[in-house]
């Protein structure tokens, strides 16, 4: 009978427990996503496509302004028809003030790892040794793995940047459909990248 009793209390401790502890558990999940490498300068800012808040241009024109780096390249294939990331941003871009001499593009990409891929002979060209890579905050870990990983091997550093102002926030994510739908899809991703060796 005191064994059942020692159960039954301990079950319901930690029903107790799971209850007032699962919000910190979920937002530690979100966190988990965003890495931030510490902020230098560098050759060239990479902005990657694939976000329509317009946060990831900002932190890249904003790093640019600030001397990081003499130089942005963005990546990111189509949109729609005829239309691409990289080209939309490029105007967006120009229009902030950047110099068109300034920015390069990369518009066939698909996906993260095309992303670093169809990037690299580009910033090869152009002799880049060092690279602020700029993303959104939940899409950081999963993309500075993929870059760390392809651009590691020639002698290429990689640095990890979140947008500073994102739509994005981990505290409470699972509340909001537009911030559960991001925490989601990066942990499918992340698996999927697993098997892909990334």
């Amino acid at each position: 009978m005191r064994r059942l009793t020692a159960i039954l209390v301990l079950i319901l401790l930690v029903i107790i427990f799971g209850y007032f502890s699962y919000p910190v558990l979920l937002d530690k999940m979100a966190q988990y996503l965003v890495v931030q490498d510490k902020l230098q300068k560098a050759d060239l800012i990479l902005i990657l496509g694939g976000d329509i808040s317009g946060e990831r241009l900002k932190e890249g024109v904003n790093l640019f302004r600030q001397g990081y780096a003499k130089k942005l390249l963005i990546s990111g294939g189509p949109v729609a028809f005829k239309l691409t990331y990289a080209d939309w941003i490029r105007k967006q871009a120009i229009e902030q003030g950047i110099p068109a001499s300034a920015i390069l593009t990369q518009s066939r990409s698909l996906s993260t790892i095309d992303d670093a891929e169809l990037s690299l002979p580009i910033i090869k060209k152009h002799q880049i040794g060092s690279v602020i890579m700029v993303t959104s905050p939940y899409h950081c870990r999963r993309a500075g793995a993929v870059f760390k990983k392809i651009y590691q091997t020639q002698g290429i550093k990689i640095i990890v940047h979140p947008a500073a102002h994102s739509v994005f926030n981990p505290a409470g994510w699972w509340k909001r459909h537009e911030d559960t739908a991001f925490v989601v899809w990066e942990y499918v991703a992340m698996v999927l990248y697993f098997f892909k060796g990334y």
